[in-house]
């Protein structure tokens, strides 16, 4: 693939960001609201509450990564968790998810975190493939429960 650029997003890149994110939702089923997401990716960056890395072919962004920084008070560390990874549908299967992940592992090494947590659907396979792929390994010391408000 000619032209794909894989870097850490700033705050000038938001107006590229949110066409892919505003799609990440719709593929989960949410409604499309370019200017709730706007705002929430703003706020994300002004307060420096997630790092973002996009895959970016020629000026368009493909593909992104959210990291969400959390604690493991156990072994006094930091873990990444990364809450939100998309790749454009057209961009699927030629390697843009794989290079954009690498990416994010590097930058979790270079932060001297414990490790990446993420969670996957039950039902998408595809995903379970690519991460397992990646090393990710199923949890079975832990299990995970959501209190839904």
């Amino acid at each position: 693939m000619t032209k794909l650029t894989i870097r850490q997003a700033a705050i000038q890149d938001l107006s590229k960001i949110v066409p892919i994110f505003d799609s990440y939702r719709e593929y989960f089923k949410q409604q499309k609201d370019p200017v709730m997401v706007e705002q929430f990716l703003f706020e994300k960056f002004e307060h420096m509450e997630s790092v973002i890395f996009i895959a970016q072919h020629e000026d368009e962004v493909v593909g992104f990564a959210q990291l969400y920084p959390v604690f493991s008070s156990l072994t006094l560390q930091r873990v990444w968790l990364l809450n939100d990874f998309f790749i454009a549908e057209e961009f699927r299967g030629s390697g843009v998810g794989t290079q954009l992940f690498a990416k994010v592992k590097e930058f979790t090494l270079l932060t001297k975190s414990k490790g990446i947590e993420l969670s996957v659907e039950h039902t998408n396979k595809k995903a379970w493939a690519f991460w397992e792929k990646q090393g990710f390994k199923l949890d079975e010391e832990f299990r995970y429960y959501f209190y839904k408000l």
